[in-house]
């Protein structure tokens, strides 16, 4: 019998708001966050704003666990720390229940944590002089910062990781966190997620990076959008809005997020009285072969994950996509999706709303798919119009849809290069007698953590 991995505290921002209720009712009511964003100054000088989704709270009330000197730290720091401390008051772990700094662990998965500090170091010491650049600036640049300032917030003495794996960042560091749990080198882990809007995405943007046309559907994903490519954003002006599954697709524009989980053994946590989101059933991760076709890593990946966790198709209530407006990406959750779920699953995707998030968006998803699980509702697809034709279809709806009686739900990520990764949720079981085990995993890429028996 295996331990079950389960998630007790969600903190996070996106560019709906600041928090999961403010994400959520966004997304409830079809809204989307993208509006014109500009490149931090003095980098990519000449860049005017392009199509965006910016946070627009960076949590400056959350005091980051009491934390001084916060200036010293890079935004993305700042974002994970205080996201951090959402999480920890969610899990209870504030109100007693917290583990000894030896027993937590933190782990951080970003695609480019770090960058603009990095670049504006550059920057700085190119155009103003050594003697002018904070000496707090060079570290901050580091990839590591982010999970080392949340470790020291949280005093955590545990296993400290960083984890980049393209758009997969998350899901392979919920992977690494949910196996430090069931192999007892951690009691409670933070899992992090964080990705900003750095000179580099946004420039991507400005040249449209990502759009194009989609040759494998025949289909024009070109700037030329036709009806409901151009929405209001958060400040009420024009930006082009991401059409996920359409077949007049502009391609995806970058976001910005951060998600911070608490994740813990349900027996420790039904042994201190916390509330359970959600158990974490399996995590899987798939990289692309040669020959493969369109969604065969997504589909190995979904499969793997189903497997690991002793669920068959039937019993999953929701699926939570990436799809972004992009011809490889829709292509291959289209495919993958449809040959394991069919038409009947409801299925929905937050990417058109917030933007690709790059290696946050595995986190946010499985947030998301937490609150659906618990409302029994999804909430609507932002961008969502015509269907392409080319594509097979999925149950995915402009507007909420009620779930059916299911047991779980699971999460795709797709990245282009290719590769993808999928988790799978569990409604919490009951557990009167929790055992303990100390088995370590295989080298699977898969990491199945069903309940107790």
């Amino acid at each position: 019998m295996s331990r079950s991995v389960t998630i007790t505290g969600v903190g996070l921002a996106t560019a709906l708001g600041a928090g999961l209720d403010a994400t959520w009712e966004g997304l409830r009511t079809g809204r989307s966050a993208v509006t014109a964003v500009a490149a931090p100054e003095g980098l990519y000088p000449g860049q005017g704003p392009v199509p965006a989704a910016a946070l627009s709270d960076d949590l400056a009330d959350v005091s980051a666990f009491g934390r001084r000197r916060l200036r010293a730290l890079s935004r993305e720091s700042l974002l994970v720390s205080r996201a951090g401390l959402l999480a920890w008051q969610d899990a209870g772990l504030d109100a007693g229940g917290a583990p000894a700094p030896e027993d937590l662990g933190v782990v951080l998965g970003t695609a480019g944590a770090g960058l603009t500090g990095y670049l504006q170091v550059l920057h700085d010491g190119l155009t103003l002089g050594v003697d002018l650049v904070s000496p707090y600036a060079g570290p901050q640049g580091s990839l590591n910062a982010a999970v080392s300032d949340l470790a020291i917030a949280a005093d955590a003495e545990g296993p400290v990781v960083t984890v980049t794996a393209g758009r997969c960042s998350g899901a392979e560091a919920l992977m690494v966190a949910a196996d430090l749990v069931r192999t007892d080198q951690a009691e409670v882990v933070l899992v992090a997620a964080v990705d900003v809007l750095d000179p580099l995405r946004l420039a991507g943007a400005d040249t449209g990076a990502g759009t194009g046309t989609d040759t494998d559907a025949g289909t024009d994903t070109g700037a030329s959008a036709g009806k409901g490519a151009v929405d209001r954003g958060a400040d009420g002006r024009s930006a082009r809005l991401p059409r996920p599954f359409a077949p007049d697709r502009t391609g995806p524009l970058p976001g910005e997020a951060v998600v911070v989980l608490v994740v813990e053994d349900a027996g420790r946590a039904r042994g201190r009285g916390a509330r359970i989101h959600a158990e974490v059933a399996a995590v899987s991760t798939a990289l692309g072969v040669p020959g493969d076709t369109d969604g065969e890593a997504a589909a190995r990946a979904v499969d793997t994950a189903l497997a690991a966790a002793g669920l068959t198709p039937g019993t999953v209530g929701l699926v939570c996509s990436s799809a972004d407006g992009s011809g490889p990406v829709d292509r291959a959750e289209a495919h993958a999706l449809s040959k394991t779920f069919g038409a009947d699953t409801p299925v929905f995707t937050a990417c058109a709303a917030v933007g690709d998030c790059a290696g946050a968006t595995p986190l946010l998803q499985v947030a998301l798919a937490v609150r659906a699980l618990q409302d029994g509702v999804t909430p609507a697809t932002a961008g969502l119009a015509d269907w392409d034709p080319a594509l097979p279809r999925l149950a995915v709806s402009d507007a909420p849809q009620r779930l059916p009686a299911a047991t779980a739900a699971l999460v795709l990520t797709t990245d282009e290069r290719p590769g993808a990764s999928a988790v799978v949720l569990r409604i919490p079981r009951r557990d009167p007698c929790p055992q303990r085990t100390h088995e370590r995993p295989g080298p699977a890429t898969a990491t199945g953590l069903g309940g107790r028996k």
